[in-house]
């Protein structure tokens, strides 16, 4: 309704195309009746002000509308639950490894086989079973204090590229100084590996070595050793399957901005279905849950606080059943399982506020993996929906528009503005305007005290309209008002909204078909004499 009476003081400043100087030429006592504006509007657009996103039809039959406020609380990437990050390992083989001992010479060629164990670290808490790589870099360095000729074939059982294990050779040839060096690096972009052992445990790969060491003639002095170095770098994964834990997912708290009460600061409402919906959409293989520790609205203006009781406090989510997919879980709070709902926007809060912990695997490990992939998300988000039936009264509306008027209004004795509303919606409105300076301190106010405005359709028994009420309100300026018309910059409109009876207790419903009619008028009578 407010959206009504910002249109109408919007068309205000357009008299001044009337040319007021001219109106008393060659008359006396001149009186004009000049129409103004005439315009329908409907539920769209008299709530498109403050709500153009949010009107939702909830009920294509009937056309039954709510009011819809949606938020997205949080989006948890696959990277936040499993985190490959850089890392290094090294391996020693002394000479006892390489089957050799302290010789003056040594001619000839040996040969030996070892292996070794590499832990693969990642976050805590998280177990790796398989990894499928689409990049990084494994960059293998070897080093010898042996003055013989080295070739070492590292070998990689547990990652394999099209099945076939990853395996590079290192050759140094001994030149006459020491410590030797080589180095190779590996890309493992489709790189599938398999961190068990054989399903004995997690995080861990095996290297074998096959070391041939060819004798230059050179001593063997009893300290050498041939040390292997490993680095992992920029890893990335496609997908992962595993243990991830028991992780934060990252949810604390949030608001949803109700745009409908940003001009209210006072009022009762009562709704009869409201729903809150918190929508999960979760491709992360593992099951979930939410912890709710606090829901409440929250009246800025105020700083009054609608604890919600009852509510389920836990909401388990479920995990997609095969990688790839994604899964869609929904808590809905409605009435039944959160008794005081009905009156959750009682004290016209500006907020909607929740808190809560979201934690992976809430039940501990379990016979089934989890999985993730790079593109999987954790994706919260929720919905107030309110569907327009209920009852509001003492709803207080405020708001101020910007005035400009130059023109000169000597020969102007009173103005009067008639406005005249059809209304075809369950509310009533009443208002009054005040008229302010540069520096917002009053100068006048048409309507000392509320007028009714605008008078409330009735309705049937389903609280449906079922006909419309006229009301024809006259507003005039008279002459001091009309000479402080120039000061005016801005007009305060204060409102108080009610639905029909509500103080009653009567229960009125909005539907799209609803409208209404503004015919605004204008009366000009000119000075007496010119």
């Amino acid at each position: 309704m407010l959206a009504l009476f910002l249109l109408a003081i919007g068309i205000l400043p357009a008299c001044k195309k009337l040319e007021f100087d001219k109106l008393a030429q060659n008359a006396w006592n001149p009186n004009l009746a000049i129409p103004l504006a005439h315009a329908n509007f409907g539920v769209y657009d008299i709530l498109a002000r403050q709500d153009s996103t949010d009107i939702v039809v909830i009920d294509n039959t009937t056309g039954a509308i709510a009011l819809v406020y949606k938020g997205e609380v949080v989006s948890y990437d696959a990277q936040s639950i499993v985190q490959l990050n850089n890392q290094t390992a090294q391996s020693s083989l002394s000479l006892a490894d390489l089957n050799l001992v302290t010789l003056p010479a040594l001619n000839g060629t040996i040969s030996t086989n070892n292996s070794e164990n590499i832990a693969f670290n990642t976050n805590a808490g998280v177990e790796i079973h398989t990894v499928d790589f689409s990049g990084g870099m494994l960059n293998l360095a070897l080093s010898t204090t042996l003055q013989h000729d080295v070739t070492a074939v590292l070998t990689f059982p547990d990652l394999k590229l099209n099945n076939v294990p990853i395996s590079r050779t290192i050759n140094l040839t001994y030149t006459g100084e020491v410590p030797q060096s080589g180095s190779i690096s590996v890309d493992l972009a489709n790189v599938i590996g398999d961190f068990t052992l054989g399903n004995t445990t997690v995080n861990t790969f095996k290297v074998t070595s096959q070391t041939t060491i060819t004798g230059t003639g050179q001593a063997v002095v009893g300290n050498e050793n041939i040390q292997i170095d490993f680095n992992l770098s920029n890893l990335a994964f496609e997908n992962v399957r595993g243990y991830f834990g028991q992780q934060d997912l990252g949810i604390s708290n949030d608001t949803i901005l109700m745009r409908i009460f940003e001009t209210a600061s006072t009022g009762y409402f009562e709704l009869i279905n409201p729903k809150v919906k918190f929508i999960v959409e979760n491709s992360f293989g593992f099951p979930s849950r939410i912890n709710f520790s606090e829901i409440k609205t929250i009246n800025i203006a105020t700083g009054q606080e609608f604890p919600l009781s009852g509510f389920p406090t836990v909401f388990d989510v479920n995990p997609p059943s095969v990688m790839g997919q994604t899964a869609t879980s929904t808590l809905e709070l409605n009435t039944t399982n959160t008794p005081n709902l009905a009156t959750v926007i009682t004290p016209v809060p500006k907020y909607f506020y929740f808190a809560a912990t979201a934690q992976s695997n809430p039940g501990g490990q379990t016979a089934n993996l989890n999985f993730i992939e790079a593109d999987s998300k954790f994706r919260v988000r929720t919905e107030v929906e309110l569907p327009l039936e209920g009852l509001a009264y003492g709803f207080e509306l405020k708001d101020t528009v910007p005035f400009n008027f130059n023109e000169d209004v000597s020969a102007i004795e009173s103005v009067m503005f008639r406005i005249n509303v059809d209304n075809g919606f369950p509310v009533d409105f009443k208002t009054q305007l005040i008229f302010l300076d540069q520096n917002y301190s009053p100068l006048f106010t048409i309507f000392n005290t509320p007028e009714a405005v605008v008078q409330s359709a009735l309705v049937d028994n389903s609280g449906k309209v079922n006909q419309n009420r006229l009301k024809i309100t006259d507003a005039t300026l008279n002459e001091f008002q009309i000479s402080q018309l120039n000061q005016v910059k801005y007009v305060l409109i204060n409102g108080v909204a009610q639905s029909l009876d509500g103080t009653n207790g009567q229960i009125v419903k909005f539907y799209d078909s609803y409208r209404m009619s503004l015919k605004l008028g204008m009366q000009i009578q000119g000075k007496v004499g010119l």
